[in-house]
């Protein structure tokens, strides 16, 4: 059996049709269990009518703990073999639980695709490697971005452990590192696009929160997966893909900075000089191998000290994709 874990936190709007995604798995055998985090809206009375229709449904209310706490509440709830996650403003392919059981075999996780909705896009994003080959895969993997997170893939419950509750940023990868290590019997890769993943106009960036603190996060994770990929290897990583992950958070906070009301222009020139100045993020992007055009122009900038440019150009950035697609970038 699989058992799908998933958090809900003010996500009224969004948590039917999230929860509908999973009642049409063509795996038939399935639990969805429903933590509902404190949620202050209607969420929790959702959860218990969708409960009430559907015998595959369990509900878990608790104090509001974060997502992590969430996930975990969920996991020790589970009686699955195996364990899925979705987040409720998401939802998932009727094949998905499927898909990904076909594709585990003797493996110990599973990894898809997924679609990536954003600015009025659907960007399908699948793996290009097939097959897992230690530490190549997991560069491949990680480069591209499909080792952050916990939604697109299948875990074996004897081998997951448990999500730290006291990161507000990268705690997926780290349980994902963590359970990497147990997973002596590989990764399984399906080249499908199963998950789709809601973000929403404002996106998840390094501004959301005070910037100092998730910098200091976002440089904890760069070094856990520096750490791991040394273990696989026996050797630093020469591609610059994993610096690239680093520098990506940095530059996600930059591009947006010409939308943040709450600062001044002077104030968001220092935050774009206090990255250009940070040692750390200056030998990181020496060798970033950074894929995105306004992600490699605006970086050059801030390699070079110029923290007018990098501005400029991430104004440029925003106003053009509002002109593509009608909102903010």
């Amino acid at each position: 059996m699989v058992s799908i874990v998933v958090p809900v936190y003010k996500s009224e709007k969004t948590l039917r049709v999230c929860v509908e995604s999973l009642q049409r798995q063509t795996e038939r055998e399935i639990e969805i269990i429903l933590v509902d985090d404190g949620s202050p809206d209607n969420c929790p009375c959702i959860c218990d009518e969708l409960a009430e229709k559907d015998a595959r449904i369990r509900v878990i209310h608790k104090e509001n703990g974060g997502v992590s706490s969430a996930r975990n509440a969920g996991m020790e709830k589970a009686g699955g073999e195996f364990l899925l996650f979705a987040d409720s403003d998401d939802s998932v392919e009727e094949d998905m639980a499927e898909a990904l059981l076909c594709g585990i075999g003797s493996a110990d996780l599973a990894v898809c695709g997924y679609h990536h909705h954003y600015l009025g896009r659907d960007v399908e994003k699948i793996p290009e490697i097939s097959k897992w080959n230690g530490a190549e895969s997991f560069l491949a993997l990680y480069g591209r971005g499909y080792l952050n997170m916990p939604w697109n893939k299948l875990f074996r419950r004897s081998l997951a452990g448990r999500f730290d509750e006291s990161l507000s940023l990268g705690e997926d990868l780290l349980f994902n590192l963590d359970y990497l290590r147990r997973a002596s019997g590989g990764v399984a890769v399906v080249q499908k696009p199963l998950y789709h993943y809601i973000q929403n106009d404002t996106g998840n960036t390094l501004s959301s929160r005070k910037r100092d603190d998730k910098l200091e996060l976002a440089k904890r994770i760069w070094h856990e997966a520096s750490r791991f990929y040394e273990e696989l290897a026996g050797c630093e990583d020469k591609s610059g893909l994993i610096n690239a992950r680093l520098i990506q958070e940095v530059l996600d906070d930059v591009e947006s900075l010409p939308f943040d009301l709450s600062r001044s222009r002077r104030e968001k020139l220092a935050a774009i000089e206090a990255y250009c100045r940070d040692p750390e993020l200056q030998r990181a992007g020496r060798n970033a191998a950074l894929f995105a055009m306004d992600y490699r122009m605006i970086h050059a900038c801030m390699l070079r000290g110029w923290k007018h440019g990098a501005y400029g150009l991430s104004v440029l950035r925003g106003w053009t994709a509002k002109l593509l697609y009608g909102k903010k970038g």
